[in-house]
């Protein structure tokens, strides 16, 4: 089979109206050649998506974002950002969580606030370095995780944000512990993993709101 229609294989694999990332072509093709290819496989995938571009087999969300548009009675459908963000940054294609929504947004969904924030925050595996890293298209901002973020501990982590509050974020409710607590039982967290979490963190403030509300 040549490159082509592996990259079509592929492509069909993921359906319509769903992110397909360069970077996950090239590994899925890269399986089938040499090491010493990559260097010219990568170009021949970036060629081959292109081509698939014009042809309109895909269409492009944005540089190195393709996907294969749904259509209704109104014509082709565009890819929304909230699909590609679930996709890059949160949750890969076999559901394995990479990332969540913290800041101003996990302050809000838990009722601690009325802001609504324009710019998303999420701590991401995806983000490789502790500089925050703005993507203006997406309109989010990337933060990178203390440890590796997984399908375990990305609960642990939110909460952890919601107790340190490094943003300081505005807290317009009186029963903050009450709704922290809340968010323990409501996401079934277990206070020894907390604990644990905590120490590989090095998060002493986490430790010390826990032995509260654990009396």
């Amino acid at each position: 089979m040549n490159c082509y229609n592996m990259v079509l294989e592929y492509i069909n694999t993921v359906g319509q109206g769903i992110p397909i990332f360069i970077e996950e072509v090239k590994d899925y093709i890269i399986k089938f050649y040499n090491e010493n290819d990559k260097k010219k496989v990568f170009n021949n995938v970036k060629a081959i998506l292109n081509r698939m571009n014009k042809e309109g087999i895909l269409q492009t969300a944005y540089k190195g974002i393709y996907y294969i548009p749904k259509e209704n009675i109104f014509g082709k459908m565009l890819l929304g950002n909230r699909q590609i963000i679930q996709y890059k940054y949160l949750m890969n294609k076999s559901g394995n969580i990479k990332g969540y929504i913290t800041g101003a947004k996990l302050f809000n969904d838990a009722h601690l606030t009325t802001q609504v924030p324009n710019v998303i925050d999420i701590a991401t595996n995806e983000c490789k370095n502790f500089n925050k890293y703005e993507n203006k298209n997406l309109n989010v901002i990337l933060r990178k995780p203390k440890i590796t973020i997984n399908n375990e501990n990305y609960k642990y982590l939110q909460l952890f944000d919601l107790i340190e509050n490094k943003d300081n974020i505005d807290i317009e409710v009186s029963n903050q512990d009450e709704i922290i607590y809340n968010f323990i039982t409501d996401n079934n967290l277990n206070f020894e993993k907390i604990i644990k979490y905590a120490m590989d963190t090095k998060s002493r403030k986490v430790i010390n709101k826990i032995l509260i509300l654990a009396r």
